[in-house]
Parts: structure tokens; C-alpha cells; sequence
């Protein structure tokens, strides 16, 4: 766990949630990794939302939840075994239900020729994967 947990939550603001009312319909946010812990992070960073997070842990549970639920945002790994993220995306992209839903891949990898390929694919944003705070290596980066 974080070495510095504690030091999270004194932050004094009211919750995020509370900007939106209670009369704002709550969205599905499908988050992808075949790491739970860092589908642990990604829950925790945007739980204050209040919205509904909706986990699947490989990019076939992925299309799976795609199937049977239409989400107002993906937040997708790469590097997962089996069907890749960029596998993923592409069917998901494929179905004309999904088509337009906003893909975030969410990875640790800098090298400049993977990060050219995600921009080539239907994917809109990359942001490098979450820390549970500044001073903070957890969780650990992966091996390649």
C-alpha cells in the first residue's frame, strides 16, 4: 500500500460528485487492466466522481461488458496477454453502439515507436498510468 495514505485524504473539499447534483444521471465507466491493482488505482481516483465503474480484467471481458452495457468512457491498458488493447479498441470501435465512445488508454510504455502506434489506431487520448500520489512509486512499474 501507499506509504503515504493518510496524507491522501486530507484534502478539505467537498467531493467531486457534488459538483454534479443529485439530478444528474450517473454514466458506466468501463475500466480495463489485467492488473487489479491497478484497476484499484483507477477506482480510487475517480470513485469521488460518482459514477458508475463498471471492471473487466482482459480485453474479451472488455467486449463483453461492451455487449451488454453502453459506456460514456473507456479507460483501457495495453500490454494485457491475449487480446491486446489495441485489439480491443478496434472491435469495440467496430461495433456502430460503440463506435464513438471515448477510449483513454492508460499505460506505462514511453518508447516512441508503441506510442506512434496508438496514435495511428481510433484511440483519442494516451496518458501514462496512475500513481496513487506524487511521492509514490506504488503501484510498481511492470516488466516488459
Amino acid at each position: 500500500m501507499c506509504p503515504v495514505g493518510d496524507e491522501l485524504s486530507t484534502n478539505d473539499s467537498p467531493p467531486a460528485s457534488a459538483a454534479f447534483g443529485p439530478d444528474v444521471a450517473r454514466v458506466k465507466v468501463l475500466l480495463v487492466d489485467d492488473h487489479p491493482e491497478q484497476l484499484l488505482v483507477l477506482e480510487t481516483i475517480l470513485a469521488e466522481l460518482g459514477q458508475e465503474l463498471v471492471r473487466a480484467q482482459s480485453g474479451r471481458e472488455a467486449l463483453r461488458q461492451c455487449l451488454n452495457h453502453d459506456f460514456a468512457l473507456i479507460l483501457m491498458d495495453v500490454n494485457m496477454p491475449g487480446m491486446d488493447g489495441f485489439e480491443a479498441a478496434s472491435l469495440i470501435r467496430s461495433r456502430p453502439r460503440s463506435r464513438q465512445t471515448p477510449i483513454i488508454f492508460v499505460t506505462p510504455t514511453t518508447k516512441q515507436r508503441r506510442m506512434s502506434r496508438m496514435a495511428t489506431r481510433s484511440v483519442r487520448w494516451i496518458t501514462s498510468t496512475p500513481r496513487c500520489c506524487p511521492r509514490c512509486s506504488w503501484p510498481r512499474p511492470r516488466s516488459s
